[in-house]
């Protein structure tokens, strides 16, 4: 080949942009927002005839959901530089024209005099950083894509400040970051379907979150969460759940409710509406926020919904966070690089096609809805009863495509690592990232190829539990739920387990008083299950039997963690088991 320059650009912010958010059409718009900048670089390179390694964008077909926001181009021809230049220019004339179009569209809601001050917010909003490096043979390509992560990141190192010139002071900040101050007229204004409270503030960027897509695109976050819910309603209390449904069109009509669209998400025409109506007191505040009388909104949830939980009793209002990402991708492109850009390419291409099924993975196979999928990451929520088996059905298909993209080319196929972070559906999308991310660094572990439940209670505890892949979690815990249902093994002895290994040392001062203590604590364990009651003489459980491997060559700590694994993994199946509903007369597992 000859001279030509490797060239790396980044895009953002991202995380934090992305967890900015109050409603549900904040965080995907949010996250569209950058992936259609990073396409619109990527498009602008392009035409400067820029070769585009990654990403892939499929022409044709069905397109990935997301384009990620780091880009790597191949420039044959031409300088670097005003590749990069125009690429940049050509992101932010997009978010500033996108910004502009909304402001001008919804000009009922904002203050023309803080016009100056959103074409700020917007102009300044984008970081964008670049850097490259000269290739002259195929064989340097690993070496230069070295070199041009690393100057990459120390350009990000580098941070340029700029003092605002069209502050007003005096003003709210917005409601979504708390720095940027909002572009919001004062007094009374209506937000319609795109439902901005009273209260709230948004600057340009969050105006553009909250207004750029369509009323009922995105589906709230609570309609996901009591999917299983509504199934039930529908298969079991069919003519309740239409009678509610028939209100909830009329309410529509007189512009009290957003209707959702299902699009091919078959599951969410249970109730296609936002589903925090069905939670007790909940109904009055969100329709009086519709701007409906106080005395109308206690009769509709008087003569709508109270029916349907008095017969079916009350939804379980917890809804799964979904964070996955690829394992040591890093050493994976680093030992492809041998194979030149070619190899990159093809691997892109892979992961473009990976990212698709993602989205058919989390929206049609399983009641959930993607956010985000750009390679190797997915963000999503979904149904609580179906997230670990969604998560399981992501990494076989991630396993499978990186097995497909990478046969013969001598290098180990990446794996991926989930984690399901589970809050109240009523949660603050900013807490409910959090818990996922968070659940997805404990599924990475020290060995990766992990899966992780978290999950924080409205009352403030928190359990966690991380198992392998390999090790087959997902049936771990079906098992475990399986036990609690049958009332095989009682949350009471749970709890008695704990108490009694608590009194039991982690460590010990010599090799002597550790062999003495190990076996009393297997003992204190094999002793308070084995007088479970099943309703039967024999009816006493072992270790072996409640799912906890207790091996005796194991050191006094390793037998503390894997007691305290055991137990999380059981709060756990019990939490699973309650999202898993039933009709009301149902009793299995109560313990």
């Amino acid at each position: 080949m000859s001279t030509a320059h490797l060239l790396l650009m980044s895009l953002g912010p991202v995380q934090d942009f992305i967890a900015q958010a109050r409603r549900t059409r904040d965080l995907w718009f949010g996250s569209h927002v950058l992936s259609e900048l990073s396409l619109e670089a990527a498009r602008a390179a392009q035409r400067l005839r820029a070769e585009l390694i990654f990403p892939a964008l499929v022409e044709g077909g069905e397109a990935a959901p997301s384009v990620p926001n780091k880009l790597l181009l191949l420039v044959r021809e031409g300088d670097p530089r005003e590749v990069a230049r125009a690429a940049r220019e050509a992101a932010r004339t997009r978010l500033r024209e996108w910004g502009l179009e909304v402001w001008h569209e919804h000009s009922q809601l904002v203050d023309p005099e803080a016009l100056g001050t959103a074409q700020e917010q917007l102009d300044t909003l984008l970081e964008f950083h670049a850097a490259w490096c000269l290739l002259s043979s195929p064989e340097e390509y690993p070496e230069a894509l070295r070199l041009a992560e690393a100057a990459l990141a120390e350009r990000k190192r580098l941070r340029s400040f700029a003092s605002w010139k069209h502050q007003r002071g005096g003003r709210h900040k917005s409601s979504l970051d708390g720095a940027r101050e909002s572009v919001l007229r004062e007094g009374n204004r209506e937000g319609g379907d795109f439902r901005i409270g009273r209260r709230e503030e948004l600057d340009a960027i969050g105006l553009l979150k909250r207004m750029g897509g369509e009323p009922g695109q995105f589906i709230p976050v609570p309609t996901i969460g009591l999917a299983a819910y509504t199934a039930l309603a529908k298969d079991t209390r069919a003519p309740v759940m239409e009678r509610l449904r028939r209100e909830c069109v009329r309410l529509r009509g007189q512009g009290f409710l957003t209707p959702v669209d299902p699009g091919a998400r078959e599951w969410a025409r249970d109730f296609p509406f936002d589903a925090q109506l069905l939670l007790p007191g909940r109904w009055s505040t969100y329709l009086e926020e519709q701007g409906m009388e106080r005395q109308l909104a206690e009769g509709f949830g008087r003569d709508f919904i109270r029916p349907l939980l008095a017969s079916l009793g009350e939804p379980f209002p917890y809804v799964a966070c979904l964070v996955a990402d690829g394992d040591r991708m890093g050493e994976t492109l680093q030992c492809l690089a041998s194979h030149g850009p070619a190899a990159h390419q093809a691997l892109s291409r892979t992961l473009s096609g990976f990212a698709t099924e993602a989205r058919h993975i989390l929206e049609e196979r399983h009641r959930g809805v993607l956010v985000y999928a750009g390679g190797d990451d997915v963000l999503g929520f979904v149904c609580l009863p179906d997230a670990p088996r969604c998560a399981a059905e992501l990494s076989r298909a991630f396993t499978a495509a990186m097995t497909r993209g990478l046969e013969g080319r001598g290098v180990r196929a990446p794996t991926l690592s989930v984690g399901l972070g589970v809050g109240h559906v009523l949660e603050s999308l900013g807490d409910l990232l959090e818990l996922g991310r968070r659940a997805e660094l404990l599924a990475k572990g020290e060995d990766r190829d992990g899966f992780a439940l978290l999950a924080r209670l409205r009352a403030g505890r928190e359990h966690a539990w991380r198992h392998r892949w390999p090790d087959d979690p997902v049936k771990a815990l079906e098992d475990t739920v399986t036990l609690r249902e049958a009332g095989t093994l009682p949350m009471t002895k749970v709890r008695e387990v704990c108490s009694a290994v608590r009194r039991i040392p982690r460590h010990t001062g010599s090799p002597q008083d550790e062999a003495r203590w190990r076996p009393v604590l297997v003992g204190e364990v094999r002793r308070v299950l084995a007088r479970v009651e099943a309703g039967t003489p024999d009816a006493g459980l072992t270790p072996q039997g409640a799912g906890l491997d207790l091996k005796e060559e194991a050191t006094l700590e390793e037998l503390h963690t894997r007691v305290e694994a055991w137990a999380e993994r059981v709060f756990l199946a019990e939490l699973l088991s309650r999202a898993t509903l039933r009709p009301r007369d149902d009793t299995r597992g109560a313990a």
